[in-house]
């Protein structure tokens, strides 16, 4: 993976490579901590265990408004192969209440006081300038758009390869939210939410390490900014809670339109390809171009094709998708591959995140439009980079 970015780099010569090896050893450093440390595996059952109670607290509150489409208990009798599971009113409804419980931290100055902790480490570890470092490590907690927004006053003056690494790291990371929707999706597997939190948090000093590699920083020693001065943008508690609600709603229906949107196109792209080649489908086709990557990950060769499929999801349609599709194959393919899965598919590098990043961030830095579109592909080239590494990495430290 390193060698296909370095090929493709923009400026090979200025290649940061002591930061690029900082980058990739803090993904071992975060993996092997989660992953085999007893503290931090008891703190991730903490997060794990306050996850599933925001999930079970909201499933209370959908029963109340939606009635039984909102709840896991219908009043009647499921019989055969029906299910009663509606994943708008099940499961989507969990944003809105991490938009507000967000908000709501932040004012009170928790969220931001841990933010500020991981971005000085972030900051002296791999050299990045500090608004570089506060939004990376808020991709982890907030999301692609939430976080940039933290820093929207620098983002007009960031250098090029700042304002790359931002979008690189957004789309290689997931929300707080997404991942307590995640793990309702995959929750046959008790261990993913925790898989999911350890792979985001490995994810941002992994794209850290990929975005300097794609687009190195130039040479002529510009000024970084040392420090990052974030206040609250809520008058009051209540204030927060109302508008993180409202930002919630957004989001909500924002993942909802692009869910029907994204898989109604792909069905009809199936439909499309079945008609001129019998069987043929765009998970199949992305499955032969990617099965040679899923086998580097370390999974078995005769299951590379079926996670190879999963993971073209993963890019053509969502995460979201992707991880229902892996849901479905438990008993299918081996722990390990499921494992190896979880952590490869744990980010935003999809098309429609990529136009959901491009709006955003060129709303908040219109004059920079151009460039923002120019590195969008790149982006998502990094993202997938990363999101590998991080998989293979945890794969070998298993």
């Amino acid at each position: 993976m390193v060698c296909i970015a370095n090929l493709l780099s923009h400026a090979r010569k200025n290649i940061p490579w002591r930061s690029v090896i900082i980058g990739l050893v803090g993904q071992v450093i975060v993996g092997a901590t989660f992953l085999h440390i007893d503290w931090a595996k008891r703190l991730l059952v903490a997060v794990t265990f306050f996850a599933k109670s925001l999930e079970v607290s909201t499933q209370k509150a959908t029963a109340f408004v939606f009635g039984y489409i909102g709840s896991v208990e219908p009043p009647f009798d499921v019989v055969g192969n029906a299910s009663t599971f509606i994943f708008a009113f099940q499961v989507l409804p969990v944003i809105m209440v991490i938009g507000a419980l967000s908000a709501l931290l932040w004012h009170w100055r928790i969220l931001g006081t841990i933010v500020s902790a991981g971005s000085w480490i972030v900051q002296k570890s791999v050299g990045v300038s500090a608004p570089v470092g506060f939004a990376s490590v808020a991709n982890a907690f907030l999301g692609m758009i939430e976080a940039p927004l933290l820093i929207k006053p620098y983002l007009a003056r960031m250098s090029p390869s700042e304002l790359f690494t931002i979008m690189a790291v957004g789309m290689s990371t997931i929300a707080g939210g997404t991942a307590v929707i995640i793990s309702s999706i995959v929750s046959v597997d008790p261990t993913a939410f925790a898989n999911v939190v350890t792979a985001t948090l490995m994810n941002v000093p992994g794209a850290i390490a990929f975005s300097l590699i794609l687009f190195p920083p130039s040479r002529d020693g510009s000024d970084h900014v040392t420090q990052v001065s974030i206040e609250s943008p809520y008058r009051s508690s209540m204030d927060a809670l109302v508008s993180g609600t409202a930002d919630g709603v957004k989001i909500f229906v924002n993942v909802v339109s692009l869910l029907i949107v994204f898989i109604a196109l792909v069905a009809l792209l199936d439909l499309m390809l079945d008609a001129a080649y019998t069987g043929l489908s765009l998970a199949t086709i992305m499955g032969y171009l990617l099965a040679p990557i899923t086998w580097l990950l370390g999974i078995a060769p005769d299951e590379a094709l079926l996670a190879a499929e999963i993971l073209g999801t993963k890019v053509a349609v969502n995460e979201l998708v992707a991880y229902t599709y892996l849901a479905s194959t438990f008993g299918v393919l081996s722990e390990e591959s499921h494992f190896i899965l979880t952590f490869a598919l744990c980010g935003f590098g999809n098309f429609g995140s990529l136009a959901i990043m491009i709006g955003g961030i060129s709303a908040m830095a219109p004059d920079r439009r151009d460039e923002i579109i120019r590195f969008g592909l790149w982006a998502l080239l990094a993202a997938f980079l990363t999101n590998c590494v991080t998989a293979a990495i945890a794969s070998i430290v298993v």
